[in-house]
C-alpha cells in the first residue's frame, strides 16, 4: 500500500490546489488535458520500476484532474505544471 500513497497524496493536493484558486485566467479543457497527461507522466517517471497499480492509479485519477482543473484552476498552474521536469519539481515550484 505504500507504493500508492505518495500517488495519491500528489493527486489529491494538485486537486485541492486547482479547485481553491481565486479568480485568475482560466485553462483551457485542451490545456488541462495537457496537464493530466504530464502528471501521469511524471508519477510513472518518479517511480524506479512503476508498477501495474502506479500507472492503474495515475489513469484512473487522471479525468479527476481534468475536471477539477476545468472547474478551478488556472492557466498558470497549468503552465507551471507543464514546465517542470519531476513530481518533485512541481511539489517545490507549483504552489
Amino acid at each position: 500500500m505504500r507504493v500508492l500513497s505518495r500517488p495519491l497524496l500528489l493527486v489529491g493536493l494538485l486537486g485541492l490546489a486547482l479547485v481553491s484558486s481565486g479568480c485568475a485566467k482560466k485553462p483551457t479543457e485542451d490545456q488541462c488535458d495537457q496537464l493530466a497527461d504530464h502528471l501521469v507522466k511524471l508519477l510513472q517517471e518518479s517511480r524506479d520500476r512503476p508498477d501495474a497499480r502506479v500507472r492503474k492509479l495515475a489513469q484512473d485519477k487522471r479525468q479527476e484532474v481534468v475536471d477539477s482543473c476545468v472547474q478551478g484552476g488556472t492557466a498558470a498552474e497549468v503552465e507551471c505544471v507543464l514546465a517542470q521536469g519531476s513530481i518533485g519539481d512541481v511539489e517545490a515550484n507549483c504552489k
